[in-house]
C-alpha cells in the first residue's frame, strides 16, 4: 500500500465525478420547488430524465460487447463527458429558472435538459471509469470510491452550509422558510468548479501514466531479466536520447501530449512521475499476482450482490428517506443524510484494513445491510408515525439505521469490486460490475417510483406540529 498520495488524491477527484451533477440538483429540490412551476411534482419528471439518460450505457454496452470491430477510445471519451458534465454545471448556474410553455403547460425545459446530460455522464461512468481503473494498481480502486462517497458528500455539505431547509413555525403551525445563505446559481456555479477540478485531475492523471501500471508490472514479471532495472518504471517516460540508444517505440507512450501540452502540466506530470518512481517497488511488491480466484458461482453470486447493495443504496433508501426522518424532525432528516455522505468515503478506506474474501461472510455482510435497509423502509412506512410513539428514540433509530446501512454498503461495493478486479479479465470483470450497478440503481428506482409516487403507500408528516416527550 505504498502507492503515491498523490495520484491517489488524483484518482478521487475523478472518482467525484461519477454522481455528483445529479446529486447536486436533488440537494436543490427544496429551493426548486418553491421557485418553478412544477411544484412538489418536479422530483418526479426530474427522475424520470435521470431514468431515460440509462438508456445511453445500455447503447453503450451493447456497442462496447456486441460489435468487435468498432472500438471507442476509453480515455477520450471520458474528457469528453467530463467536458460535458462542466457545460451542463454551467449551464444550471444561469438558466436552472428559465421555463415557459410546452404542450398547453409551464415546463422547465432548460432544468430537464441540463440534467440529462449529467444523468448520462454520471449513468456512463458505471460501464466507462471503473472498467478504466482496471488500468491501475488495485489500491487505486479503493480511492475512486472514496470519490465516488465525495460526488454525494461535496454537495450535501455545501447544501447545509447554504441553509436550504431552515424554517419557523408560526402561531397558526405553518412553516415559514428562511431566505438561504446564498442563491441557488452560486451552488451551481460551484459545483461547476468541483467538476472542473475533476476533469483536470484525470487529465493530468491520464498524461502522468499511472494507469499503465498494472500492464507494465504483468510484463515486467513475464521478462524478468529481459530489461534493464532502470526501464521498469511503471510510467512510459521517454529516455533522454543519446548517440548510442536506440529511440523508444512510440505505442508505449499513453499520450503524446508530453511533447505538445502546456508547460505547466507537463511539471505537474513530471513531478508525478518523480513521485511514482519512487514508489513504484513497493506498489509491484504489494500487487496480487493475477489469479482465477473469481469463477462460476462466485462471480455471479458478486454480481447479484453487486445489484442488490446498490438498488438499496441508491434506489429504495434515497425513495424513502425522508419519510423515516422527517416525522422526528428536520435536523434528524439532514443529519441521516449528511452523516451518512461522511461515513460512505471513509467506509471505502477499510478494505485497506479489513479484507473479506469469504463468500459466506460476505453473504451474512450483504443480508445484515439487507435487514437495516428494511428497517429504514419500515420507519418510512410508519410515518407520519412515530416508532415507539418518542422523538427522541425515533430520531437516535433513523439516524444510527442510516450510519451503519452507509457504511455497510459502502464498504461491500469497495470489496465486490477488488474481488471482480482480481484475475486476468480485470476490465472486462469492473465493467460488468458497473452494469451491474447501474442495473441494481435502476431497479431500485423504478420499484420505489411507483410505490411512493402512485401508490403512495407512505405518508409525509407535517412540518410543524406538538412535540411530544
Amino acid at each position: 500500500m505504498g502507492c503515491s498520495p498523490a495520484i491517489f488524491i488524483l484518482v478521487a477527484l475523478f472518482g467525484s465525478s461519477s454522481w455528483m451533477g445529479t446529486n447536486s440538483v436533488w440537494m436543490q429540490l427544496p429551493l426548486l420547488t418553491s421557485e418553478l412551476p412544477e411544484r412538489w411534482n418536479l422530483p418526479s419528471y426530474l427522475a424520470g430524465v435521470v431514468q431515460i439518460a440509462c438508456i445511453v450505457p445500455l447503447i453503450y454496452t451493447i456497442i462496447h460487447k456486441g460489435v468487435k470491430s468498432f472500438t471507442i477510445p476509453t480515455a477520450p471519451l471520458i474528457i469528453s463527458l467530463l467536458s460535458l458534465a462542466c457545460c451542463c454545471q454551467l449551464g444550471l448556474a444561469f438558466f436552472w429558472d428559465n421555463y415557459s410553455e410546452v404542450f398547453g403547460a409551464p415546463r422547465s425545459w432548460p432544468l430537464y435538459t441540463l440534467l440529462f446530460g449529467l444523468a448520462i455522464v454520471n449513468a456512463m461512468s458505471n460501464v466507462l471509469f471503473m472498467p478504466f481503473m482496471a488500468q491501475f494498481h488495485p489500491a487505486y480502486l479503493n480511492a475512486y470510491f472514496v470519490g465516488m462517497g465525495l460526488s454525494s458528500l461535496m454537495p450535501s455539505l455545501l447544501s447545509l452550509a447554504q441553509g436550504t431547509s431552515k424554517f419557523k413555525c408560526d402561531d397558526k403551525g405553518v412553516a415559514e422558510r428562511f431566505p438561504p445563505n446564498f442563491s441557488v446559481s452560486i451552488f451551481f456555479f460551484v459545483i461547476f468548479t468541483f467538476t472542473c477540478i475533476a476533469l483536470i485531475a484525470f487529465i493530468i492523471l491520464y498524461r502522468s501514466g499511472a494507469h499503465t501500471h498494472s500492464q507494465n508490472s504483468n510484463s515486467t514479471r513475464k521478462s524478468n531479466s529481459n530489461k534493464e532495472p532502470n526501464e521498469e518504471t511503471p510510467l512510459k517516460k521517454k529516455p533522454i536520447a543519446t548517440s548510442s540508444s536506440a529511440p523508444e517505440d512510440d505505442d508505449e507512450t499513453p499520450i503524446d501530449l508530453h511533447e505538445t501540452g502546456a508547460p505547466a502540466i507537463d511539471a505537474i506530470v513530471s513531478e508525478l512521475d518523480e513521485t511514482y518512481r519512487e514508489r513504484s517497488a513497493i506498489c509491484n511488491d504489494t500487487e496480487p499476482h493475477p489469479v482465477d480466484y473469481i469463477t462460476g458461482v462466485k462471480f455471479t453470486f458478486l454480481l447479484f450482490t453487486t445489484a442488490l447493495v446498490n438498488a438499496q443504496m441508491n434506489g429504495i433508501i434515497t425513495s424513502v428517506q425522508s419519510y423515516a426522518a422527517l416525522p422526528y424532525s428536520q435536523a434528524t432528516y439532514h443529519f441521516a443524510v449528511t452523516l451518512s455522505n461522511v461515513v460512505s468515503p471513509l467506509s471505502s478506506f477499510l478494505p485497506f484494513f479489513i479484507s473479506v474474501r469469504s463468500m459466506p461472510v460476505l453473504a451474512v455482510l450483504t443480508a445484515c445491510s439487507t435487514a437495516m435497509t428494511a428497517f429504514i423502509v419500515y420507519l418510512a412506512a410508519l410515518s407520519p408515525n412515530l416508532i415507539f410513539n418518542s422523538f427522541t428514540i425515533g430520531s437516535t433509530l433513523s439516524i444510527g439505521g442510516s450510519l451503519i446501512a452507509a457504511g455497510l454498503h459502502s464498504y461491500l461495493r469497495v470489496v465486490f469490486a477488488s474481488l471482480l478486479r482480481e484475475g486476468h479479465q480485470s476490465e472486462s470483470r469492473l465493467f460488468w460490475c458497473g452494469v451491474f450497478i447501474q442495473i441494481g440503481s435502476f431497479i431500485g428506482s423504478a420499484v420505489m417510483f411507483p410505490l411512493v409516487n402512485i401508490a403512495h403507500l407512505f405518508t409525509s408528516a407535517p412540518q410543524c406540529r406538538p412535540v411530544v416527550p
